[in-house]
């Protein structure tokens, strides 16, 4: 099966496919919050995907935060537009876990980085961030 995930952010919404078959999770693309339900169902057909994993933010003591309802809003959205099974997975430290896969790739001195570099970098761990939730969510129910 083909699977979307997606990492929630207020801007920004990082995306990542996976497949439980061929064993992979990958980041895919990120989209701007405001285009997200006009592209959701061409991305799904275009990508075969069956079902969704979706971040769900919470503290480190398990407890639910101010961006948890805002991700049970968008959950409530997402199934008004779609007919596809959806997933919560738990998405705590998988954003510093983003970060980690991302910061390989920078110098050491990130002062001369373009304010464009750095607005790609964060892009890529938004990406990275829905990679992570994916495949926490594919080991665990699938063994990967």
């Amino acid at each position: 099966m083909r699977f979307l995930g997606i990492d929630h952010g207020e801007s920004k919404i990082g995306l990542a496919l996976g497949d439980n078959e061929a064993n992979f999770s990958l980041p895919y693309k990120i989209v701007k919050a405001g285009d997200f339900f006009n592209i959701i169902n061409d991305i799904l057909e275009e990508e075969n995907i069956n079902e969704i994993v979706l971040g769900l933010p919470k503290n480190l003591n398990n407890e639910d935060t101010q961006q948890t309802e805002i991700v049970y809003d968008f959950l409530n959205k997402l199934k008004e537009k779609i007919k596809l099974p959806i997933h919560l997975e738990d998405e705590r430290m998988t954003s510093v876990m983003g970060k980690g896969m991302q910061g390989r790739y920078l110098r050491e001195d990130s002062r001369k980085e373009s304010r464009k570099d750095k607005l790609k970098i964060k892009s890529d761990e938004d990406a990275s961030s829905a990679a992570l939730i994916l495949e926490t969510f594919l080991k665990r129910n699938y063994g990967i």
